[in-house]
């Protein structure tokens, strides 16, 4: 495709033949939240003005959560009007960026910009420049980034290869990637749209009144840049009313928007925290292994075990182990490293929405309450606690540096644990890098190391 597949000039779809197709009952919402392992919001736009159309209300959600935000510009948006008698393309290129520029200005104040200024209507000969400067920023949020991106199958050849070069670097990294549509709102009929992967993200009224601020900013999108032949408006009232809707929509090729970041994160690596390779995991194995009160356990639970190299030095201590992740790709990789040990059982569920029945004298929560917010830490702790037997311990384990992209770290973790189990402290040990307790009965000879 080298040319758009319609006219801005047609009458298009209106909003509200849009709004009654039977095709959104299918559309699951999403959210943008900080302290859910959400490193940082990536926005890849083909024109300034393609940034606040289809992401505007994302851009604004995050920065109100505290989430960084990015926008990658790949053109300058100077072909918007080629007939134009009053204005040149380095006109018409500088005018848009000072509008971008005001309306992210708005949208998340003091956000970082980068305009790359390849050629608009060409972005399909300069994907690979495209693909090094996205790649660098993704590559430092990794599995931790949302990248957001023009639809592949918008229309217009510039959206296509942007969204092409977004969803080779959101393969690469383990990045979840929402695809925006904008000029198939103008367009497309029920059929061109996959809508059991739309998923939509809802904008308060504030957000949906900064979103519209935002766009009126792109003067030479919304209104004539003069009264002569050339220098009509490209976004009329009726495309625009596409924009005002109460949500956004982006399309979830991949499937990985609703996955859980943990999941990314194991699909992205065999073995994503290296606990098979590095020196400090080894070691920190052994630690908790030597943690423990001496003798056997009846019944012991591990909640987020990963890959499961932490269950299987358990296992030897253990009549009967369970072990949980809510990866699948873990718990696949989790089995394999203890098919060979039949005292242990690995299944997939997320905790602590997910508890197991029956009690247990141990339960190791290693390097995963962090991951928790405030409220699921609670809810973990009091779990714990009801389901560990009279003389059971606890192991607690967490590093000690900071968690980006998660609200909690290891202090706040282990005074929750104290004040909501209860429980003595029958060993504990601090380092540099982590901390590790065992709560419970003390040992025989007193004190905790």
């Amino acid at each position: 495709m080298t040319t758009p597949v319609f006219n801005h000039r047609d009458t298009g779809r209106s909003e509200a033949d849009w709004l009654a197709s039977p095709g959104w009952q299918q559309v699951r919402p999403i959210r943008l939240s900080a302290g859910v392992g959400t490193r940082g919001l990536v926005v890849i736009a083909a024109h300034p003005d393609d940034e606040t159309l289809g992401a505007g209300g994302a851009i604004a959600l995050a920065h109100a959560a505290g989430i960084p935000v990015q926008v990658l510009m790949a053109t300058d948006g100077e072909a918007s009007h080629p007939e134009s008698p009053t204005r040149s393309r380095r006109e018409l290129a500088q005018l848009r960026e000072v509008e971008v520029r005001r309306a992210l200005s708005l949208l998340a104040p003091g956000c970082e910009v980068r305009h790359l200024r390849l050629p608009d209507g060409q972005l399909a000969d300069h994907e690979s420049e495209l693909q090094d400067a996205l790649g660098k920023w993704v590559a430092e949020l990794d599995v931790g980034c949302v990248l957001l991106a023009p639809w592949r199958e918008d229309g217009h050849p510039d959206h296509a290869a942007a969204g092409r070069v977004a969803a080779r670097v959101a393969r690469e990294y383990g990045a979840a990637l929402g695809e925006y549509p904008i000029w198939a709102w103008h367009w497309a009929r029920d059929e061109d749209v996959p809508w059991s992967q739309l998923r939509s993200l809802p904008l308060d009224d504030a957000t949906l009144l900064i979103k519209q601020a935002a766009l009126a900013e792109h003067h030479s999108q919304v209104n004539p840049l003069s009264s002569q032949p050339g220098d009509e408006t490209l976004l009329g009232p009726e495309m625009l009313e596409h924009f005002d809707r109460p949500f956004e929509g982006f399309i979830d090729v991949s499937g990985r928007w609703d996955e859980s970041i943990f999941e990314r994160l194991h699909s992205a690596a065999v073995d994503p925290w290296s606990v098979r390779s590095s020196a400090y995991e080894r070691r920190k194995r052994k630690q908790t292994l030597d943690a423990l009160p001496t003798g056997r356990f009846e019944r012991a639970f591990e909640p987020g075990c990963s890959i499961g190299e932490l269950t299987a030095a358990l296992a030897d201590r253990c009549d009967e182990l369970l072990a949980v992740d809510l990866s699948a790709t873990a718990v696949r990789a989790a089995r394999a490293r203890t098919a060979a040990l039949p005292t242990v059982s690995i299944e997939q569920h997320a905790v602590p929405d997910w508890w197991p029945a029956g009690d247990f004298d141990l339960i190791v929560l290693s390097e995963i309450c962090y991951f928790l917010d405030v409220q699921g830490l609670r809810q973990l702790l009091l779990e714990t606690r009801s389901s560990l037997r009279s003389g059971g311990h606890v192991l607690l384990c967490d590093w000690r540096h900071p968690i980006d992209g998660w609200a909690l770290d290891a202090a706040r973790v282990h005074r929750a644990a104290h004040e909501i189990l209860r429980l003595p402290t029958h060993f504990t040990l601090s380092t540099d890098d982590m901390m590790l307790e065992v709560l419970g009965p003390a040992p025989v000879d007193g004190g905790a190391v």
